[in-house]
Parts: C-alpha cells; structure tokens; sequence
C-alpha cells in the first residue's frame, strides 16, 4: 500500500474545507432567497392592492354608485390574484352621501401575513399592508 501523495492530501483537505464553507453560508443564502420571494410577492400584492382601490374609486365617482357596487368592483380586481380576506373601506362610508365634487375614498387593508407564500418563515406579527385611493365625485351639472 503506498501512502497518499501531498497533493492527494490537499485535495481531500480543500474538499473538506468547501464543505464547511456551504454549511456556513447556505442558511444565509436560503434566508435571502426567500426574503426576496416575499418582498416581491408583497409589492406585486400592493400594485394589485392600489390598482383594486383606483378601479374602485372609478366606480365610487359616478353620481349612482353606492358603497356595494365599490366594494364588489375592488374583490374583483383582488380576485384576479387570488387575493382573500381584504378589509375595503370607502370615505364616506355611504357612498351615495357624499356630495358632488366632495372627494371619496376607497381603501384596502390586508395582513402581510394572510399574502405570504412562505408562512411561518418571517415573522410579519400583526403588519398591514395599506393601499387608497381618492378622486372627486362627479356631477351631473
């Protein structure tokens, strides 16, 4: 049997050594794909959510519209992405109140926590992600 040469040697070293360099780095690595994953699942969820309240608003501006016609429009355009469990609210709450030229406003409310694709994985505690929009109520004049 011939013993191993210094460059055998090295070799198994340098393997052994790569090894631990992944051990260390690959947690982090993983953490920071995944974070990217969520802060791209979460601004992709705040355009749809700000994009929901414009169309909302839309509808909210017209001299007959009322609050179920806004909050209908707005759970569409969330359905489109899936989107569940949105708290939308308008200003005034009774939309048909509101008077012509006054301004009205449709705002959406989600958890981050109910739009994560990687539950659990971040701790979002109690945050909220918040989109508005507001226009002026048109005339008939």
């Amino acid at each position: 049997m011939q013993p191993k040469s210094n460059s055998a040697k090295k070799a198994v070293s340098r393997l052994g050594t790569a090894a631990v360099e992944f051990a260390i780095i690959a947690p982090l690595m993983i953490t920071f794909t995944f974070g990217l994953v969520e802060l791209g699942r979460i601004t992709l969820v705040k355009q749809t959510a700000t994009h929901a309240t414009r169309e909302g608003a839309r509808i909210a501006i017209r001299p007959d519209a009322n609050a179920d016609q806004v909050i209908e429009r707005v759970e569409e355009e969330l359905s489109l992405m899936g989107i569940e469990g949105a708290i939308i609210e308008t200003e005034p709450s009774l939309i048909e109140e509101a008077e012509m030229g006054s301004t009205v406003k449709v705002r959406v409310r989600l958890a981050i926590s109910s739009i994560s694709w990687v539950s659990n994985y971040f701790d979002f505690g109690d945050s909220e992600l918040i989109a508005e929009s507001s226009m002026r109520r048109e005339s008939t004049n």
